[in-house]
This record gives C-alpha cells, structure tokens and sequence, in this order.
C-alpha cells in the first residue's frame, strides 16, 4: 500500500551516525529511481570577508577530483549509469547530492562520500573553475539587480557581518583564491550538523548500513565550525544609494529592512504577511498596484530571507529610470497601507490555501520530500511537521498579521537602493 506524502514524510526514518551526522530516509515505492540530498553546516558565513566566495567556490570543486577518481572519472562513470552528482555552497550550508536509479545508489553513495570527506581539489581544476567564477562575477556585476542587491546589504548590515556581502564574492577576493584556501576551507566540513536525505523504493534498513559503510568513517580532527553572527544596530534613519550605471536602460529598485531570523516566533506572520504583500498571485499588492493598476513596474515582488539569522525583507522592482521616485514612493505607500491595515479576509484565505497546497505539492517527487525533510531537520521543526503544518497557517491571524507588519516593516527607517542609467 503506497501511502500518502504527507503520511510519508511523518513516517520517515531518522538515523544518527556515530560520527553525528544524521540520515533520514523516506521509502517512496512509486517510482524506480532514489534522490539524494544533504549538506553540511557550513558556507559563506564562516568565511573571511577577505576571500569571500571561498565557500561557493570550494562547494563547487567538490566534484572536480575526489577519492581515488578525478573529475573526469566521475563523470564517465555516472554518465555511464545515467545518474548524476553535484555539489555546491551557499550562504549557511554546502550541499550535495545526486540522482541514480535504485540499483546504482551504492556507486552514487560511494561518489558523494569521497566528494564530501576527501575532495583533492586538483590546482589545474580549481584553476579553471576560478576562471569560469570570475567571468560569471564580470557579467554579473554589469547587471543592475545585483549592483542594488551588494549596495542595499552592505547599507544594512556592518562590513564585519557575513550578511553584508554577496555568497559569490567579488573579483577582487575570488581572485585571490587557489587550492590551499579551499582546503583549508574544507576542513571545517563536519559531520556534526551534517544532514543527508535518502528518498526512493529503498528499503531503510538497507540504506542506514550504505550510509554507515560511506560516511561513518568521516571523522575530521577538530570540532565543527561555530557560527557567531555579530550584532546589527537597528536603522534609524532612511539610507540611500544611487548607483549610476551607463548603457543600461532599466533601473532595478531595491527597499529593504532587517527581517527575523526562522527560529523567531513571529516567522509564521511574517512569512504570511510577506507572501500577501508582495508574492501570492502575480506579486501580491506590490505587484497589483505598483505593476498592474500604476504601471510604473516591470516586475515588483517582496522577499524574506529568513534562516540562522535575520536576513533582509525587502521589496524589489524593475523601472524606467525615469519612474524611480515614483515607484519608491509607491513601494513605501503600499509597504505603510500594508501595515495599517492588513490583509483582507480574502487575502488570508488565498495565502493560506497557496502555502498548504505548495507544501502538499512540493512533496510529489523524491527531490520534493529529500528536500522537506532535509529543512525539517535543519530547523528542528519534526517529522509530524507537515502533518501539523495547515493547523499552524490556519492559526495565523489578521492581527497577527498586522503586527508583524508593523513591527518589522518600518516606514521612517530603511535601505534605498536604485541602480541603472543616470537621468538626464
């Protein structure tokens, strides 16, 4: 009998190794292929502000030589099996994963494994992976969103803060990265935090003695990196940056504020009122007015960046560099309506039928539930989540709401960002 995702997720297994890194495993009878997902408890914010895109850039060369194979090997052998491996770093973790048929889990196990505990980090491969990141950062700083995003986190959080920069650093510091960085980066790869994510027609008891095999030796010599986000004075006043840009023909606009950590107990409200006021539909009531009913937008949408620690809730739009003052004064007056009123009885309906029937959607692949299971461990939220998870929407109130709002969404003190062509 297949049971149902949600049931699936509740009745997963939970297996701590020896070494602390936990395994959780969900059979998933339906299909004939297994989705491995994981990561270790370590990325950009444990870096030095100096080489920062060192954990981006030794995530992705995980790949590029590992064990006894060199990147070469691996991709001959996956590719004969049909099945996939990858790895990367991000922000608060490193991840990996893969994709097999059932059959070929022990050989994909066996790739992650080295990939994740014994990397070589070849200096011609890391040379040439260096190469392809600086001509990514060259591109992508001629693009004026990530121009606004670097210049509105820099104007919100303090130079010493890891939220202040971009995960993907810059050309100075990717620049200055070789073989010895990364592995010295590496180090701090841990088992201790480590979560790995098993979804397919597998048998758990199986699966547990295959990831005992693998990562049970994994026992690196000093204790896992500590993560100490320093202190973030509150705004206190509206802060601003004009970025001129010569040759584009778009602005893009940014407005932000300091968010709340995932942990924090208003993150339910926030994250309600965050969909409501810029993501349900086509962009919420940023996208109604300020794209639809004003048309001084092309596109107009809010986000939450909510994890370890409180990172920006922000608004963002594309405009005509003529329509800047326009739209920044139309984001703030539906950012100040928002907070005064909140949401319609209808909106709250929408939002809470979007966020439970996402959820249920989002568990109908292996990917889908390794993915769920991997942020129900990572939050500590419990296996019974999803079960519990409409009760905690539906519990959520207006006032709430509004609260929230209030709280967070301040309209004397926040971030301007406006980066595209100068005005004539």
């Amino acid at each position: 009998m297949t049971h149902s995702a949600e049931r699936g997720v509740a009745g997963a297994t939970r297996h701590v190794l020896p070494n602390g890194m936990v395994a959780l495993i969900q059979r998933n009878p339906s299909t004939p292929t297994v989705s491995v997902l994981g990561e270790a408890r370590v990325g950009a914010v444990n870096e030095a502000a100096a080489q920062s895109g060192l954990a981006v850039l030794t995530g992705a060369a995980l790949i590029r030589g590992a064990g006894e194979r060199s990147f070469q090997q691996i991709v001959a052998e996956t590719e004969e099996r049909g099945c996939s491996v990858n790895a990367g770093g991000g922000l608060h973790s490193s991840s990996f994963g893969g994709k097999a048929l059932v059959e070929d889990l022990p050989l994909m196990l066996s790739i992650l494994a080295d990939m994740l505990t014994c990397p070589t980090f070849p200096a011609h491969e890391v040379d040439k992976l260096r190469g392809q990141f600086l001509m990514s950062l060259r591109e992508s700083e001629q693009e004026t969103g990530t121009r606004a995003v670097r210049a509105a986190r820099e104007l919100l959080y303090p130079a010493a803060h890891p939220y202040s920069r971009l995960a993907s650093g810059t050309l100075e510091t990717v620049q200055g990265l070789g073989r010895d960085d990364l592995a010295r980066f590496h180090m701090g790869y841990h088992p201790e935090g480590a979560i790995i994510a098993v979804v397919g027609d597998v048998e758990p008891a199986a699966v547990i003695e295959a990831l005992e095999l693998r990562f049970g030796p994994w026992a690196p010599p000093g204790p896992p990196p500590r993560l100490e986000l320093p202190p973030v004075p509150p705004l206190s006043q509206v802060l601003r940056a004009d970025i001129h840009m010569s040759g584009k023909v778009q602005s893009d606009l940014i407005w932000a504020v300091h968010g709340l950590a995932r942990s924090d107990p208003d993150y339910y409200a926030a994250m309600m009122a965050n969909l409501i006021l810029g993501r349900l539909g086509m962009g919420g009531r940023l996208g109604e007015n300020v794209r639809e009913s004003q048309g001084m937008a092309y596109y107009c949408y809010s986000g939450l960046e909510a994890d370890v620690g409180a990172g920006p809730w922000s608004a963002v739009a594309g405009v005509s560099p003529e329509n800047v003052e326009r739209a920044s004064e139309a984001i703030l007056h539906e950012v100040r309506r928002f907070a005064a009123e909140g949401p319609t009885a209808q909106e709250l309906s929408d939002a809470r039928d979007y966020r439970t029937g996402s959820l249920v959607l989002g568990l109908e692949t292996n990917d889908g539930i390794a993915g769920t299971l991997l942020a129900i461990e990572r939050f500590d939220l419990g296996l019974d989540f999803i079960d519990r998870y409409p009760a905690i929407i539906g519990a959520i109130t207006s006032e709430q709401i509004v609260a929230v709002a209030r709280r967070y969404l301040a309209a004397d003190a926040y971030v301007l960002v406006a980066a595209g062509p100068p005005v004539a």
